[in-house]
């Protein structure tokens, strides 16, 4: 990486006389124009926004002391929204909300001591809405900009989101902008879709008014610990259904608990997202229970929707810059793969070099449950290799994505060099056989025993 850490971040800003918008200068610290607001954009369709026929450019003009702060520690790991002024192709969006954001590996590491990994810039998240009642932006409140710092090729969010959906399952819509803050460029980054009250409506049209929770596993009973995780309906959900779904899994066994999780989920949608998620390398997924100081252990990255109509629960992904990548793969230690329950499941199994812990998926209770049905999933992992997965198709994807963010990632000065970022996207295309092979054995492997 050109840069090594957020400090030079920080001290590459200058944002004295910068304005916001589109225009020919694009050099560091330049005025920009942001012409009136397009308001087509207000309601276009979200489809739309995310074609990913082109790189489009946001611009945001922060007060300069407000723009240091948001950088530093103090500002950054608070994730509290700041005003910023917003343009997109040129184009004002007016007031909006503006913050950094991200997890422990993207935004806390970023300012330990001493510094594992370099964060040459952070991701954040625009709040539409922060400000001006009913802003919309292609129908969106929210808007996710992520750094993309822990995928070398750029290319993760598109290509794994684009598989869960080809292959049935609600997930977040991704493609890519160029940043400027106060005239200086901040490179490239993902455009993601937010996971909220909008995107429900989006794919879940005909049950878009369920309660949407992040990170929360069916495995307590306590309504408590569904409240703490709740993104729509806060004031008005009570949270007795999925304490229900919650007490039906640990309250049966084998085929009982199969048939419990039929009656909560939709078990062949489950299946097609397991299939996705194990054949993309999804290590820090729904499959890893990081234990805590405490010994407790729990999984992240993913959202559940309780569909009101159906009462099904469905499983949205979230955060795919660690998969698709065997090299990061190997990180994970020695840990089963869900479908085998281990003799003890109280045993941490070290990751990740042995910074983090984790137990075994298999001996959590959903997925328990799922291996009761281990044909149902290897039927999935077939139309997978057979369908979106299948030899050349994704290699195409690879080609074709790569092509349009190349003049983007050669101009991002916080990214990694075009030689650099070019062998790792040959990297990228190289192990999609190897993912393919995996994902045969898998077959073999949980075939059954004569």
């Amino acid at each position: 990486m050109r840069s090594t850490c957020c400090l030079l971040l920080a001290l590459a800003l200058s944002t004295a006389g910068a304005g916001c918008g589109d225009a020919e200068d694009d050099g560091p610290g330049a005025t920009m124009p942001c012409y009136p607001p397009d308001p087509a954009e207000a309601d276009g369709d979200p489809e739309a926004l995310y074609a990913a026929s082109d790189v489009p450019r946001f611009d945001f003009r922060v007060h300069d002391e407000t723009w240091r702060y948001l950088q530093e520690k103090e500002g950054a790991l608070a994730e509290e929204y700041v005003e910023a002024e917003a343009c997109y192709r040129g184009r004002s969006l007016g007031l909006v909300g503006l913050r950094m954001k991200g997890g422990y590996g993207t935004l806390e590491m970023c300012f330990e001591e001493p510094l594992r990994f370099p964060c040459p810039k952070l991701s954040m998240k625009v709040k539409l809405d922060k400000y001006v009642d009913g802003k919309r932006f292609f129908r969106q409140k929210r808007l996710n900009l992520h750094s993309m710092i822990r995928d070398r090729t750029k290319l993760h969010e598109r290509l794994a989101y684009g598989l869960y959906r080809d292959m049935g399952v609600a997930a977040p819509r991704s493609a890519w902008a160029t940043v400027h803050v106060n005239g200086e460029p901040l490179g490239l980054f993902a455009m993601v879709e937010d996971v909220d009250g909008r995107f429900t409506d989006n794919h879940f049209p005909e049950d878009p008014d369920g309660n949407l929770y992040e990170a929360a596993w069916p495995t307590s009973d306590d309504p408590g610990y569904y409240a703490d995780k709740i993104e729509t309906n806060e004031e008005d959900a009570t949270h007795e259904r999925i304490v229900a779904f919650a007490e039906d899994l640990a309250s049966t066994e084998g085929a009982e608990r199969l048939a419990a999780l039929s009656r909560w989920m939709d078990v062949e949608e489950l299946q097609r997202y397991m299939a996705v998620d194990d054949a993309i390398l999804n290590w820090d997924g729904i499959t890893t229970f990081y234990v805590d100081e405490k010994g407790s252990a729990a999984n992240h990255n993913y959202f559940v929707y309780e569909a009101p109509s159906s009462g099904k629960f469905h499983v949205v992904p979230w955060d795919m810059d660690n998969t698709l990548s065997v090299w990061s793969f190997r990180f994970f230690g020695t840990v089963p793969h869900w479908t085998e329950k281990p003799e003890d499941c109280n045993a941490k199994i070290p990751v990740q070099e042995g910074h983090a812990h984790v137990r075994a998926p298999g001996c959590d209770v959903l997925f328990s449950a799922l291996r009761e049905d281990i044909e149902g999933y290897r039927s999935a992992v077939r139309k997978l290799l057979e369908g979106p997965f299948r030899e050349g198709l994704l290699e195409e994807q690879v080609d074709r994505y790569a092509a349009l963010i190349r003049p983007s990632v050669a101009e991002d000065r916080l990214g990694p060099t075009l030689p650099t970022w070019n062998e790792d996207v040959a990297s990228l295309r190289g192990e999609l056989s190897e993912m393919r092979r995996r994902m045969e054995r898998l077959l073999d492997e949980t075939a059954p025993g004569d």
